[in-house]
């Protein structure tokens, strides 16, 4: 007999198996997603812990031109606590503006009057104007009227202002700006908003 016929076979080739080179791996595919995740978050993570360390430390800073030098760890007083006789009016300028008096002189019918004297040391190279003005009393009045004096440099005198106020009325706080002019075209300014504790009254007849 004969052989039975054997199957036809296509002309076109098989389908192969597979490469393992072209498999991906599904764990390897998680590492590298987990990976990319972790990466971003500590990289957030790190932003906002490095934000707030930045506005903490700028919150605490002192401010230089405004408020003059911060009290320190020795019992210094800082620029905020009330004047007193004895201390420098402005303490960020590189002129001495020390406090000589302060007083109130009251009459029984009539105005109050605040006083205040400061001894000004100009021992710069340059010429100085101080200016006094905005005193608050305690009942909420402003005065804007102003006072103001020059030092040439080596000067030394000392400087008195009044501010005439309401009976039984006292001294809350006021402004005092210093000017040094360098040159024509450089003036620095100093400014600081200073408040009172306790001001002595003298009454008079």
């Amino acid at each position: 007999m004969d052989d039975p016929p054997s199957p036809e076979t296509d002309g076109a080739p098989s389908p192969s198996a597979p490469d393992a080179a072209d498999e991906v791996n599904p764990w390897l595919v998680r590492f590298f997603l987990i990976l990319a995740f972790g990466l971003a978050f500590g990289i957030e993570g790190m932003t906002l812990v490095r934000s707030y360390l930045l506005s903490g430390k700028g919150e605490s800073g002192p401010v230089a031109e405004e408020q003059g030098a911060p009290a320190d760890t020795l019992g210094t007083r800082s620029s905020d606590a009330p004047l007193r006789i004895g201390d420098d009016l402005l303490p960020a300028t590189d002129v001495t503006e020390r406090v000589v008096e302060m007083q109130v002189r009251a009459q029984s019918s009539g105005p109050w009057t605040f006083r205040l004297a400061v001894a000004v040391d100009n021992g710069t190279e340059t010429p100085y104007r101080l200016t006094l003005r905005a005193l608050e009393t305690d009942d909420g009045t402003v005065l804007d009227e102003g006072r103001t004096a020059t030092w040439p440099p080596g000067d030394s005198t000392r400087f008195r202002a009044a501010w005439p106020m309401g009976a039984d009325a006292r001294p809350q706080s006021l402004t005092a700006e210093a000017e040094l002019q360098y040159t024509a075209d450089s003036t620095r300014t100093v400014r600081r908003r200073i408040s009172f504790g306790h001001v002595p009254v003298q009454m008079e007849r």
